[in-house]
């Protein structure tokens, strides 16, 4: 494994992905050891126990870009402060499915019938290689991450781990964590259906008690849903704070409240077998590009 050191002083760029100029959140591709690594730089938001102090920390002998008018006025400036002011991450080595992910692309809408699931996305599904959610299997094993784990339920058939969403910045009105079950047959959404009602419900109850206990939010301020097509193909579900209300991944086209796929499947057992789902994906992706969909 190359460490974070070694991969920010071997790192060399080779173009942006993306720059979201509104989230302040930017992904640059690059090569370490002729392996391609994907870096992302983020804003972090300003810590609640320095707002008091912000306009005493402004560097005044580097503004630029001053505009007074009146009772307005703006600039361009910095903080002498020694607060961390960028979260850093990393993939490596990364591959085309994860540069794909977040290089900016127009964005497609397929409609997905039963008939394409099993000619289309259930071979492109077993065509990826274990090693791509090796990191899953680390964190369900216990050797990584184990220290961010808020709780492991150990049961092959029932059981889950929860923990923080590496997405989340830390704050309660932005809470995002996510719970990966154990089990590895459930692929994604196509593969549930009667026989995990059970799991299901244990995983939204027990969820709703954690986050109860560890933030004091109530379940009407959650809002817990599954991705179609997720992220990776082992079933885990999102939490996150309704207050997020630009959450990565909550739009229609790719996320399905938990509440409402429970209930699908109770009104008709096979539901997700016979459906036909709707779902965005980037236009660059392999099962756009390669695939004729009708």
């Amino acid at each position: 494994m190359v460490s974070l050191s070694d991969i920010l002083t071997k790192f060399k760029f080779e173009r942006v992905l993306s720059n979201d100029t509104r989230t302040k959140l930017l992904y640059v591709l690059g090569q370490v050891d002729e392996q391609d690594c994907i870096l992302s730089f983020e804003r972090t938001q300003f810590e609640t126990n320095a707002i008091s102090t912000l306009a005493a920390h402004v560097d005044q002998r580097n503004i630029q870009d001053l505009v007074e008018n009146n009772i307005y006025g703006w600039c361009t400036t910095a903080l002498n402060s020694d607060d961390l002011d960028i979260r850093l991450k990393y993939i490596f080595p990364a591959t085309d499915v994860h540069i794909a992910k977040y290089e900016a692309q127009p964005r497609v809408m397929l409609l997905e019938t039963p008939a394409h699931y099993h000619d289309i996305t259930l071979p492109y599904i077993k065509s990826i290689p274990s090693k791509r959610t090796q990191w899953v299997t680390n964190i369900l094993e216990g050797s990584a991450e184990a220290e961010r784990v808020i709780y492991h339920d150990r049961d092959p058939k029932t059981g889950f781990v929860v923990l923080p969403d590496m997405k989340w910045d830390g704050e309660l009105e932005t809470l995002y964590w996510v719970a990966i079950a154990m089990r590895s047959d459930i692929l994604s959404l196509r593969s549930l259906n009667q026989h995990h009602l059970a799991f299901l419900k244990k995983l939204r109850e027990t969820t709703y008690r954690l986050v109860q206990e560890k933030t004091g939010l109530s379940p009407h301020q959650l809002r817990l849903f599954v991705h179609y097509q997720p992220s990776y193909y082992h079933f885990h579900l999102h939490i996150t704070a309704v207050s997020f209300s630009d959450a990565p991944g909550i739009f229609s086209g790719q996320a399905h409240l938990l509440d409402t796929v429970i209930n699908n499947i109770e009104l008709c057992a096979d539901y997700y077998q016979k459906a036909t789902i709707p779902f965005t994906i980037g236009s660059r992706h392999a099962l756009f590009t390669e695939h004729t969909w009708h």
